[in-house]
């Protein structure tokens, strides 16, 4: 079975410009598509690929720009305003649908489309990324090791390198709101921050603090693991300043202070530079506990964040043929795809002995 015509929506953005370059590393030929006809067709013209240029508002707009495609990968956010339309469309067209989002609503949200996916024979495929694949394969090895663990921790450090345009465009739609944790199976709302721990990841120690990863929705359609924490590496004093954060939250979500904040991205804020996505490293740690008592460790060394995105999201684009032809169809994470061992078969990742 053949892969087919398939595009990368948000193709001129800081991530979908990585994913291009490594699909034309892999030899394949996406179409390239978004709302900015001026950079899309920079891009054709310096890469030789099909483009196209359409929104996400009109539903008529956005069935016509997919003609002839057979999949997506959508990196346009924020994802939490852009899914639903691109998805809807997949649905009605029968595209499978992948997306590179870490956002919670947004896996939320397609995850409650799984019987239709199904019906329609589509796969549903989000955090092709650095959102989620490593932590999901980790979740998935740590719970074959330990089955009937009850509680899930995992964390993140992305080293020498900074955050992108769009990941802080993405931020800044959640930014003031409560944070989140998986108790007895419920997603639950909790203080960002709520929790802080130094975390072994083996070549390094940090700091790391909760926040509202992915996995707290993936790990647990995939493990059924009930109690569930996300961390990443902050500094100290932002943990501390968090404690406050009843104060300022209102603050913060203000439409016009967003919209400031907004502005403010789009003028001084692009993502890595070459050399950072180039000697960058992300660190991923995970740890599993049984109610008797046993616990089982898990790290991954990895290429700098945006990197392995466009690594794994390409990767996982060319194993559709591989998917469909195993009849695969609705809600579908990466090691549900892919099998927990997959990440350590990709360029610059390791799995690490347990320190």
């Amino acid at each position: 079975m053949n892969l087919g015509p398939w595009m990368i929506y948000g193709a001129n953005g800081y991530t979908g410009r990585l994913v291009v370059e490594q699909a034309l590393r892999k030899g394949l030929q996406p179409v390239l598509a978004g709302r900015n006809e001026v950079q899309l067709r920079a891009m054709a013209k310096e890469t030789g690929l099909e483009y196209r240029v359409f929104g996400l508002n009109n539903p008529a707009e956005l069935d016509q720009g997919l003609r002839g495609i057979r999949a997506v990968l959508h990196c346009a956010g924020p994802f939490v305003h852009t899914y639903r339309p691109m998805v809807e469309a997949c649905l009605r067209l029968g595209l499978d649908y992948l997306d590179i989002t870490g956002e919670l609503a947004v896996m939320e949200g397609l995850h409650r489309l799984d019987e239709q996916a199904r019906s329609a024979g589509i796969l549903l495929m989000p955090g092709t990324g650095f959102d989620v694949v490593p932590t999901d394969c980790l979740a998935w090895k740590l719970n074959a090791t330990l089955p009937g663990a009850d509680r899930l921790l995992l964390a993140f450090v992305n080293r020498g390198s900074r955050v992108s345009h769009g990941t802080l465009r993405s931020l800044l739609t959640r930014i003031g709101e409560p944070g989140a944790e998986r108790e007895d199976g419920r997603l639950v709302p909790r203080p960002l921050g709520r929790l802080g721990a130094m975390i072994d990841f083996g070549s390094v120690q940090r700091f790391c603090m909760s926040i509202p990863w992915g996995d707290l929705y993936t790990a647990w359609t995939g493990t059924g693991i009930p109690h569930i924490v996300t961390m990443t590496a902050a500094k100290p004093w932002t943990f501390q300043l968090l404690r406050l954060q009843a104060l300022f939250n209102p603050l913060l979500r203000n439409p016009l202070i967003r919209r400031m904040l907004v502005r403010w991205v789009d003028r001084r804020v692009w993502g890595p530079s070459p050399n950072e996505l180039q000697e960058g490293q992300a660190l991923v740690y995970g740890k599993i506990m049984h109610a008797d008592g046993r616990m089982a460790e898990a790290r991954l060394e990895l290429p700098e964040c945006y990197r392995l995105t466009a690594i794994t999201a390409v990767g996982l684009v060319q194993a559709l043929p591989t998917l469909r032809a195993q009849g695969r169809s609705g809600w579908l994470t990466p090691a549900a795809a892919m099998g927990p061992e997959w990440i350590g078969t990709l360029e610059g990742c390791r799995w690490v002995d347990k320190a």
